[in-house]
């Protein structure tokens, strides 16, 4: 049992060690503070008690989520469709943050895995991936994932996908800032962290099936034969990959099993269609009954242990049959099929959805935040 684990034990069975001289800390402060000076004095003590992660939550504010959001999802990307120059312009964006939060390429030297997306037109699409290696010796994987393509332009009108799915790799590269800052002050993590952002979602999800064979395979990968495509028309098309990018290095694969989740973040900006009319701070977290039995229940026990305060369902608003269904739309199905335990964190559809409408300006950042937050804290658990 780890550290964190054995603290989230002790907070959830009632015990805490320091739960007298918080009480009488904050009994003190009661009588000397008042109004923000008191709360800003509570939220310390809060966090002193929860032990040395909350640290972490201050790397997440909004003006960088803005930054994200805004450059991915502005008239300027285009869209960000597969094979497309603008696509190609949001893959080079996100490699800069990993390599700015201390990322290691995980594909020898390079953070890009090309793959053709649609073997009918020769689409050529690219995963960026990297890794945040564990601070201690271990062979466990998590995999956070979240596609970064969307629509492009469509008879001269450009979707620009905040929701879809800029809100998803704004958390990506939250979380990924959040690990790489983790490594570098050599507090953590106790496992290795994979964080890829999946292009061609859109082109029946093209990207994470390359990454799954390509993570699960046993010996260097055939380069861009995902799809079984083995045409002369393919093989140009490959050919055609980004000259940037550097060519994958062997790559010697991680058996299914110590791949112990895989997490995918896919529309996950929006309060627009919340749970329960009342709450707008709510997340939809499909996938829990995949988990190791060790591990089911985690979700909401770090919900109630950090005070994350979300409105947590674990359907799709109640309903079996579309929680199958919508399971099924994005890549943890793919990553399901293979074996691997798999989530997937959204705030649902609603009435932008591949519509133009689909800006930053529906976008909360607040409620947004809590979600990485918790996500967050489920992969130090796991």
């Amino acid at each position: 049992m780890t550290a964190v684990m054995l603290m989230l034990v002790l907070a959830v069975s009632g015990y805490s060690a320091s739960a007298a001289t918080e009480a009488e800390c904050l009994r003190n402060s009661e009588t000397e503070l008042s109004g923000t000076d008191m709360a800003g004095s509570i939220e310390q003590e809060r966090k002193r008690s929860l032990g040395p992660y909350t640290m972490y939550e201050q790397i997440i504010y909004q003006a960088k989520q803005e930054r994200i959001m805004e450059w991915l999802a502005d008239d300027m990307s285009e869209g960000r469709a597969t094979g497309t120059n603008a696509g190609m312009s949001a893959a080079r964006f996100i490699e800069v943050l990993f390599r700015q939060y201390g990322l290691e390429p995980l594909f020898g030297s390079s953070f890009y895995q090309p793959f053709i997306a649609d073997s009918l037109n020769g689409t050529v699409g690219r995963n960026v991936a990297g890794i945040v290696r564990s601070a201690v010796p271990s062979d466990e994987y998590v995999l956070i994932s979240a596609h970064y393509d969307h629509l492009g332009i469509l008879n001269g009108n450009t979707y620009n996908g905040a929701d879809d799915n800029a809100s998803g790799v704004t958390v990506l590269l939250n979380l990924a800032d959040m690990f790489g800052t983790m490594k570098k002050t050599k507090t953590g993590p106790d496992k290795n962290i994979i964080f890829a952002a999946l292009d061609a979602k859109e082109l029946n999800m093209a990207g994470s099936k390359a990454l799954i064979d390509k993570l699960l395979s046993e010996e260097e990968s055939t380069a861009y034969t995902t799809s079984g495509t083995t045409d002369s028309t393919a093989a140009t098309a490959a050919d055609r990959a980004d000259s940037a990018s550097s060519p994958e290095e062997e790559f010697p694969g991680i058996p299914k099993d110590r791949i112990i989740c895989a997490i995918n973040i896919d529309q996950i900006g929006t309060v627009l269609e919340p749970v329960h009319e009342a709450d707008t701070n709510f997340v939809i977290v499909l996938g829990e009954k995949t988990l190791r039995k060790e591990h089911r229940g985690l979700i909401d026990m770090c919900n109630r242990y950090y005070n994350i305060g979300l409105d947590i369902d674990h359907t799709f608003y109640g309903s079996e049959n579309f929680t199958e269904l919508f399971y099924q739309l994005s890549d943890q199905t793919v990553f399901h099929q293979a074996g691997i335990p798999s989530l997937i964190f959204t705030s649902g559809f609603h009435r932008h959805t591949y519509k133009t409408t689909d800006d930053p300006d529906i976008i909360s950042y607040p409620v947004m935040k809590k979600r990485t937050l918790l996500i967050f804290y489920l992969t130090l658990l796991l």
